[in-house]
């Protein structure tokens, strides 16, 4: 059974255990769900799903400073540098 102290401040931090077993990392947000379990009531933490699409930003990691819009062919060749990167080459 994993434990947690709540600062001055209403913060806690959780055990690594229980961020692995949620899956969460630092930034992620959590709901708070309350619950009746043996006539008392309990609160369960579920991670907030994220709403944006997996490839939005995808690219970023490939990406140099920009100092404004991309052309297409910047984007040509940032697409051309991330597959060269994922292919080992």
């Amino acid at each position: 059974m994993a434990t947690i102290k709540l600062t001055a401040k209403r913060q806690a931090t959780l055990p690594v255990k229980v961020c692995n077993d949620l899956g969460i990392t630092r930034g992620d947000l959590l709901e708070l769900l309350p619950l009746r379990h043996n006539n008392q009531r309990v609160w369960v933490l579920k991670p907030v799903v994220k709403g944006k699409p997996s490839w939005i930003g995808s690219l970023s990691q490939y990406a140099g400073k920009s100092k404004g819009p991309w052309t297409r062919q910047e984007h040509g060749e940032l697409a051309g540098r991330a597959m060269a990167m994922e292919s080992g080459k």
